[in-house]
Order: C-alpha cells, then sequence, then structure tokens
C-alpha cells in the first residue's frame, strides 16, 4: 500500500512539473530538459519503488529528443561536377553590399556576415563603383569643429565616442582622427578633465543570447528632489536604448507608458528584468501577459545587480543629469527655487522637464551609435541589426494594447513579490498652483526649449518672474 503511494505521489509531481513546462508560449525547452533529467535520476535513485515502464520508456525518449537540439546535423555529401571556370561566383547585389556599409560596418565585419573572404568583398566594391571613404562626411575643419561645439553645448561632460554617436546620428560619418583633432580644438579642457577623472569599474563577464531576449529597466532618482524621475531600458545583447524618458511622478501607469513606447518601435522582449519598486508592478503584470510565467517574463532583482542599465545610468549622469542637478542646486543656494514652494516646483517642471526629455532623447540616439570598444568597436544599432539577423526572438501574438486585459497573477510562481510592489520611492503628486487660462498664457508667452546660454536657468527665472 506505501508503495502504490509513493507511485502516485511521483506521477503527480512528474505530471504537474511537465505541464508548468509546456503551458509556456513558447515552451521553454531548456527547462523541459532540466525536469526531464532530474525526473529520471529520481526515479534511478529509487530502488524499492517501480514506476510503470511505458513511463519510464516515455522519459527516455523524451529525453533523447531534446538531446539532439545539441548535436550538429548529419554532414551530407554532395557530388558536383565542376565547369572549367572554377567556383561559381558570389552572387551579391549592389543594393545589399550599399544597405551593409552604410550600417557603419567595416568590411571584414561585412565579408563574415557573408561568408567569404576580405579580398572578394573589395573586389565587389570594385566592380560597383563602391568606395568606403566615400561614405565619410566631406565637411570642412569649421563645420566640423561648429557640429562638435553645438553637441558639446547640449551634452558638455560627453567625451569622444558619445559625441561620435551624437555625430552619426545626425548623419555625419567622420573619420576617428579628424573627431580627436576637432575634440582637441573645441574641448581641451574638457579632455584633460576626463582623463584626470577616469576610473575603472570591474564588472562581471555578460552574456545573454540576442536582442530582444533580456531587457533591463530602472528608474533613476538623481533630480527627484525637484519630483523629476527618469525611466530608462536598454536591450541586454546590444546595449540599445529602448525607451529613456522623465517624469514628474514615479508611478507604476507612467512606467508602463514609458515601456510600451519601446514596445512600439522595436517590438516585446521576451524578458524583462527590473527592481522591486512599485513603479514596475504594471510592466511586470503586462509580461505575464503577453509572454507568460514561469519562464522569467519578468526577473527581479536588487538594482545593483542590473549591470547594463547601472552602466548606462553613469554616462546618463555624466552626459545628461549632471547639468540639470548643477543647475537646479545652484537656483536653490541663490534662493531662486524654494522646493517646499509649489508655484517654485511648477516653474522647475514647467522650464525644465521638457528641456530634459530632448536633451535625454539627443543622449539616446548618440548613444545607439557610438563604438563599443569591448565589441569590436561596433554601435549598439549595429550589434542590433547583426543580432536581429543572427538570433531573431518570435514576437507574440498581436495585442492591442488598450485591449491588454491584465490577469491575477500568481505572485509566488512569477518571480515577483507582490508585497514588494509597495516598496520604493513615491514621488508626492503636485497640484499645479495655476488656473488653466494662467497655463495657457505662459506657453504662449515663454517657450521652455527656446535657447539658453546658461541652461535652462534664464528661462526658468523669466518662467517665475511672468
Amino acid at each position: 500500500l506505501l508503495q502504490n503511494i509513493v507511485i502516485q505521489e511521483c506521477l503527480a509531481r512528474l505530471r504537474e512539473r511537465l505541464q508548468c513546462a509546456l503551458n509556456n508560449n513558447p515552451p521553454d525547452l531548456d527547462y523541459l530538459e532540466y525536469i526531464v533529467t532530474q525526473e529520471r535520476a529520481f526515479i534511478n535513485a529509487m530502488e524499492n519503488v517501480a514506476l510503470p515502464n511505458d513511463i519510464c520508456e516515455a522519459l527516455h525518449q523524451l529525453s533523447s529528443l531534446l538531446d539532439l537540439r545539441n548535436k550538429p546535423p548529419p554532414s551530407i555529401s554532395v557530388v558536383r561536377s565542376l565547369g572549367p571556370h572554377g567556383r561559381f561566383r558570389l552572387q551579391v547585389t549592389e543594393d545589399h553590399l550599399q544597405s551593409l556599409f552604410h550600417l557603419g560596418l567595416p568590411a571584414t565585419c561585412v565579408a563574415d556576415i557573408l561568408g567569404v573572404s576580405r579580398r572578394t568583398i573589395y573586389r565587389r566594391m570594385q566592380e560597383y563603383n563602391m568606395s568606403v571613404r566615400s561614405l565619410y562626411s566631406t565637411m570642412t575643419d569649421d563645420a566640423l569643429d561648429n557640429e562638435v561645439r553645438a553637441i558639446k553645448s547640449r551634452l558638455p561632460h560627453a567625451g569622444y565616442q558619445i559625441v561620435k554617436g551624437c555625430l552619426e546620428a545626425e548623419g555625419h560619418h567622420v573619420q576617428w582622427t579628424r573627431l580627436k583633432a576637432s575634440m582637441h580644438r573645441v574641448d581641451t579642457e574638457g579632455i584633460l578633465s576626463r582623463m584626470t577623472s577616469m576610473g575603472c569599474v570591474v564588472r562581471r563577464k555578460y552574456c545573454v543570447q540576442g536582442p530582444h531576449f533580456l531587457q533591463h529597466i530602472d528608474t533613476n532618482h538623481k533630480l527627484i528632489r525637484y519630483n523629476m524621475v527618469i525611466f530608462g531600458g536598454i536591450d541586454g545583447y546590444s546595449r540599445k536604448i529602448m525607451y529613456l524618458n522623465a517624469g514628474s511622478n514615479n508611478t507604476a501607469s507612467t512606467a508602463l507608458q514609458f515601456f510600451l513606447d519601446g514596445v512600439r518601435r522595436f517590438g516585446w522582449p521576451y524578458k524583462v528584468r527590473g527592481d522591486q519598486g512599485v513603479e514596475n508592478v504594471s510592466i511586470a503584470q503586462t509580461m505575464f501577459t503577453v509572454r507568460g510565467t514561469g519562464h522569467g517574463s519578468f526577473i527581479s532583482g536588487k538594482s545593483v545587480h542590473n549591470q547594463r542599465i547601472e552602466r548606462l545610468w553613469r554616462d546618463v549622469w555624466t552626459g545628461v543629469t549632471h547639468v540639470y542637478y548643477d543647475v537646479l542646486h545652484s537656483l536653490e543656494e541663490d534662493g531662486s527655487l524654494d522646493i517646499s514652494d509649489n508655484l517654485h516646483l511648477f516653474c522647475a517642471q514647467y522650464t525644465f522637464l521638457p528641456r530634459l526629455k530632448a536633451d535625454l532623447a539627443k543622449f539616446s540616439a548618440g548613444w545607439n551609435d557610438h563604438p563599443i570598444r569591448t565589441e569590436g568597436f561596433l554601435t549598439p544599432n549595429q550589434l542590433w541589426e547583426l543580432g536581429m539577423l543572427l538570433h531573431p526572438i518570435r514576437e507574440p501574438e498581436t495585442f492591442e494594447e488598450d485591449g491588454i486585459q491584465i490577469e491575477d497573477i500568481d505572485w509566488e510562481s512569477s518571480g515577483l513579490s507582490h508585497n514588494s510592489a509597495n516598496t520604493g520611492i513615491t514621488v508626492p503628486e503636485m497640484e499645479c498652483p495655476l488656473k488653466t487660462e494662467e497655463i495657457e498664457t505662459l506657453r504662449l508667452a515663454i517657450d521652455p526649449l527656446s535657447h539658453s546660454s546658461s541652461f535652462g536657468r534664464d528661462i526658468y527665472l523669466t518662467t517665475l518672474a511672468h
């Protein structure tokens, strides 16, 4: 009798675990393989309990099928009659070759993608009258200096890589030698300052399958004193920024809105990693609805272990946030900004929030086109495009965003604690001190995005005095 009870318990456990693995869409085959291996070892360890032979045989066959995924395909011998002219000619169109070079890829990388030698690529370029040199910008040194100066006025702490990325985003493909010479002419003091303040951070080795497989999200609170919060998401494989925006609150609805902005542009990620703050609850629920539970659709953990997004925040601080932090603190020190006064906070948000949003958008464009030393100086955009060709992730079934029904989530099996959803930093809601007519008059009188030589300080003072 006891033996029959043990057998029934084992079969119930096996059925439940297999159903959990197969209910995911798509099925998590790695998890399924792990379950089968574990259950077979468990069955073999039970000397006095014999499960039905058909169950053991089915598990053995399933294990064999899963093992086939890791075996190379069988080799096929082909007998081919060659003509008198040697190997067949590589068929690559001029448009295809131009599209690869317009991504900014070097000839070596293009050759690897097409599976030919670099010399073959050079021959095709010669036949099509193509030249890598012709892809570079022909602007004069004075024009280049003006472009670099304009970028430095927006991002005063940006270095070589980010400035090159911003130039690429604006359509200027410039050689490294010309860019460095221009930076030395325009920003000599800044170069020396960055050289003396550089630090070395040792990070763990990071590896992920491809684009969209894992997206890192987080919120940045450097400006939370002034009711301004930055929301960001970055692709773990390519480091491409999926979204980077700012809001006046830290609510879950705002975080979800920015996340869905990234989804509209680039598609759904397979998994998302974030912390256990209140602002991520709606994103977690949406991911569980779209991708399912049980295979880590949303992975929660400490922000300090969210490596990709934490590295991004460092450059956002250096390139963007640091400027606003200094300006707002200087206004406080001068007595021009009192954070306990709703009118002062409203004027600060009216002035600096649109400027912050615009600078974050420009920073994102520059970041996505900046070369990464550890990736062979490929840019996030290039890594994204190559990864999408080599490791595509299947999109889920079409969802109308307004029609997504957030179901009740089994929080214990989802990886995110429901109780922890109530933790995090809450930004207090601020009542608008102006009437509707006064706001319209202010918008007609003062444009917060107009030119400012003091990073918006003069516009804030004008708004406050209006």
